[in-house]
């Protein structure tokens, strides 16, 4: 049944992707990942070999980490993602398991998980080196990479099954404070080192080095217990996401149901517009949680990797494009149902964009401000002026790149999104994934172009460059508030996301 099943959803979606620009992206990423992966491969046997460095030494962590990349991702997310929201398909009988698998199916359009997965490709070519047996490393590593995608659906869907109760939740925000002061203490006790010497996926290292070697019986053995591992995360994935389904939901689930304190009334009209946006960016599920991740979760991992102040400079680019993905991308979806009452109100049309504007700045802002406070406390070195102007200048430019970028594509694309669900997306997958790539590409030069003029210590090109994006963005941003203006395009976007 889920044979058929999930084949017939494939088709529906791409069918729903009308516009032929986000289909060809689709196509070209498509297209592009198996020449990554390629280039990954060659790129790893052409890099030098130094005696005095031992690949193998690294490969554990690099294994780990997209272990824990694969594991974070889908509950960042709120569980597994889906390529139709719940309601969408309430009257047809889905089956559990083609839920569990539109999860997994939906995995790689994850722009984090796509490029960890090139990088431990390269990792395992870099390892293995010249050896004739690289083809039985790289089918090990790919068992790997499927086996740890789907015990991280797996947990997905276990934590959206236990979120369901009131002591769910608190459970599981006990556990995460746990895991949290746990790691700190590693950090502090300089335990780091240990903690990844004894990493569960060094005999995974181990199974791939015994491919290259040829060494078949060591090498069938850890992927035959990888396989077994594949095919019970399966099995317990399909059961998970039963139960999880099978749950009924908490009465005070919704932050809508609660008593709010009465505030005053707010001075003006742009002022209450604010007000309002800001409380649909609180009150949905899949917001905070993605804020509260992205914020914390970058400056985290830098603080503990004690980074140089020069490469701090990245994570201003980092965070600013997820940012812009948690809802940004499609701005007025806020509204929803409620955007025809916004639009009857006896307010400036220019007041509503611009109020979402500077919401959706404070977002994009915010993030990358807090998440650079948390990398900087453990950051190597004493910060230089040009360390400093760098990463405000590329905090500023990725902020007026983004938001420029997001405001464009709400008002060129706009879709109809609740955001009430944990799994709810601003826009379907495959979107979302076009999206990605275009937003951390942007990004990413970036904040490759102030790391470099930060290594060169040049705080004069700094405050030029940065000053140059900000006017850049400015523009977009004015000529985007300028296209507001227009009856029709209001009318079609009012009507997109109210209606779908």
């Amino acid at each position: 049944m889920t044979s058929a099943q999930l084949p017939a959803l494939v088709r529906l979606r791409w069918q729903m992707v009308r516009v032929e620009r986000v289909r060809v992206g689709l196509l070209c990423i498509a297209a592009l990942i198996p020449g990554l992966l390629c280039g990954a491969v060659i790129a790893g046997q052409l890099l030098p070999h130094s005696s005095s460095f031992d690949g193998t030494v690294l490969a554990p962590t690099a294994f780990l980490g997209f272990a824990v990349l694969s594991l974070v991702a889908p509950l960042a997310a709120g569980g597994g993602n889906e390529l139709f929201p719940t309601e969408q398909l309430v009257a047809f009988p889905i089956r559990p398991s083609t839920s569990f698998f539109e999860s997994l199916l939906v995995a790689p359009l994850n722009l984090a998980w796509m490029s960890q997965f090139v990088v431990l490709f390269g990792t395992t070519s870099f390892v293995t080196g010249a050896h004739p047996g690289l083809g039985l490393a790289l089918v090990t590593t790919l068992v790997y990479v499927a086996m740890v995608t789907t015990a991280g659906q797996l947990v997905a869907w276990l934590l959206i099954g236990v979120r369901q109760s009131e002591s769910g939740r608190r459970a599981v925000w006990v556990a995460m404070g746990a895991l949290a002061l746990a790691t700190v203490g590693v950090v502090r006790a300089h335990l780091g080192y240990a903690v990844l010497n004894h990493a569960p996926t060094r005999p995974v290292v181990a199974t791939v080095m015994a491919g290259a070697d040829h060494r078949y019986a060591a090498w069938a053995l850890g992927t035959v217990a990888l396989c077994a591992l594949l095919l019970g995360w399966l099995w317990c994935g399909q059961r998970a996401c039963a139960w999880a389904l099978r749950r009924p939901g908490g009465r005070s689930r919704f932050r809508e149901a609660r008593a709010e304190r009465r505030r005053p009334a707010a001075r003006t009209a742009l002022l209450a517009l604010i007000r309002l946006d800001r409380t649909s960016v609180w009150r949905a599920a899949p917001l905070r949680r993605g804020l509260v991740v992205l914020t914390l979760l970058p400056g985290l991992v830098a603080a503990g990797a004690a980074l140089h102040w020069d490469s701090m400079v990245l994570i201003p680019a980092l965070v600013a494009a997820g940012a812009g993905l948690l809802y940004g991308v499609n701005m007025f979806c806020l509204d929803a149902s409620g955007a025809l009452w916004l639009a009857s109100l006896p307010h400036s049309p220019r007041l509503a964009i611009t109020a979402k504007t500077i919401v959706l700045a404070e977002t994009i802002g915010g993030s990358c401000l807090v998440a650079a406070c948390a990398g900087s406390l453990r950051a190597s070195g004493s910060p230089r002026l040009a360390d400093l102007a760098a990463m405000a200048g590329c905090l500023v430019s990725c902020t007026a790149l983004v938001l420029a970028t997001c405001l464009r594509l709400s008002l060129q694309r706009p879709n109809r999104a609740d955001l009430r669900g944990h799994r709810d997306t601003p826009a379907p997958p495959a979107t979302m994934a076009v999206y990605s790539v275009r937003l951390a590409t942007i990004t990413t030069l970036v904040g490759l172009l102030f790391s470099l003029t930060a290594h060169e210590n040049a705080t004069g090109a700094c405050v030029l460059l940065a000053s140059a994006l900000a006017t850049l963005g400015g523009v977009s941003i004015a000529r985007s508030l300028r296209r507001w203006d227009d009856p029709a395009v209001r009318s079609r976007v009012v009507s997109a996301v109210s209606n779908g």
